[in-house]
């Protein structure tokens, strides 16, 4: 009887080490590029500081880059495999036919991408229509337009008849000051900027501040994600179930002890602890993955196609890879992706 209890007690240890075995990180160590600020990289920052990385077995090294736009050309020489990214790199990087796949949302942005009145423009909007008589300052081709083109289509202004200005968003800032232009439109920082010196947020593109239709709306869909190459995918699953399973940590740990993350977030990403303390308030850090993020992609793929950014539309559907998120956690997939890896 004891011989049995033993050898049965033997086999549920083994039955349990098969699954646990199963999910080991195929790697010890990975490099992950992440792109220098609150919006983009904030979990990778708080997973390795507190060590929620280290608790799933692997070593994940930040390798901190500047501009979000330089990932296209950095992506092609075929040495990066895990990352932070939004649309407007995922969809150039898979239009030249390179393999990368959004497996994880880290972060809804578009509260930073900002319209601001400047002393002028708060004078003359009444209404949105008062739009059309404005001089707005913006870099021509910004995301930001893909907002100003939904609030246009939904309170009836003809956003064929606003006069926009190409101007960098430090030159935004002065030109508003100035009275040179009667709005900006922007992000985070400049756009706090341009408030500092006297303007308004007039909207956001998940945020209303117009008078009577004051609330939450969708009119830009921009998501910060964790992305990977095909490679990554197929030879390291595990490796990156580990590295999502400490970033939905992470991302609770933000949204519980806020003071906590700021302060790991402004330190790893050399950025002030104010500033990174309002940047963070305009986020809305999730890793749920819904039909808007989906949405996005694919107004981010026609918008990109309008300004010949990229040669041909891709599937917006085909960028996504939501397998390892689902057995990481069910409940945050709400959208699902049944992509083939290349």
């Amino acid at each position: 009887m004891r011989y049995l209890t033993v050898v049965l007690a033997a086999l549920v240890v083994l039955a349990g080490a098969g699954p646990a075995s199963a999910q080991k990180p195929e790697l010890a160590e990975v490099d992950a590029w992440l792109v220098r600020d609150a919006q983009m990289s904030s979990q990778f920052a708080v997973a390795d500081q507190l060590g929620y990385f280290k608790e799933q077995g692997i070593k994940v090294n930040p390798r901190w880059y500047i501009a979000g736009t330089d990932l296209p050309s950095m992506w092609g020489a075929g040495n990066i495999h895990l990352g932070t990214a939004t649309a407007t790199m995922v969809v150039p990087i898979a239009a030249s036919g390179q393999a990368i796949y959004n497996i994880a949302p880290q972060s809804d942005i578009a509260g930073t991408q900002q319209i601001v009145l400047g002393k002028r423009g708060q004078e003359l909007v009444r209404s949105p229509k008062d739009l059309e008589k404005l001089k707005i300052g913006m870099p021509k081709g910004a995301s930001v337009t893909m907002a100003i083109e939904s609030m246009a289509r939904d309170t009836g202004v003809d956003f064929s008849k606003i006069q926009f200005v190409n101007l960098a968003p430090p030159d935004g800032v002065t030109a508003l000051a100035k009275g040179d232009i009667d709005a900006m439109a922007g992000w985070a920082p400049w756009v706090f900027n341009a408030v500092k010196n006297g303007g308004k947020v007039y909207f956001t593109g998940n945020r209303s501040f117009i008078p009577g239709k004051e609330g939450q709306v969708d009119w830009l869909l921009v998501h910060a994600g964790v992305v990977a190459s095909g490679k990554m995918l197929k030879e390291n699953p595990n490796t990156l179930k580990a590295i999502l399973r400490a970033l939905e940590k992470a991302t609770n740990t933000i949204n519980t002890d806020r003071e906590t993350a700021v302060k790991i977030v402004a330190r790893e990403t050399k950025t002030e602890e104010g500033l990174t303390r309002d940047i963070m308030a305009l986020n809305i850090y999730s890793m749920e993955m819904t039909p808007k993020i989906a949405k996005g992609m694919g107004e981010f793929v026609d918008f990109l196609y309008s300004l010949k950014r990229i040669p041909s539309k891709v599937a917006p559907e085909s960028l996504f890879y939501t397998k390892l998120l689902k057995e990481v956690d069910p409940k945050l997939v709400k959208w699902d992706a049944t992509t083939e890896v290349k």
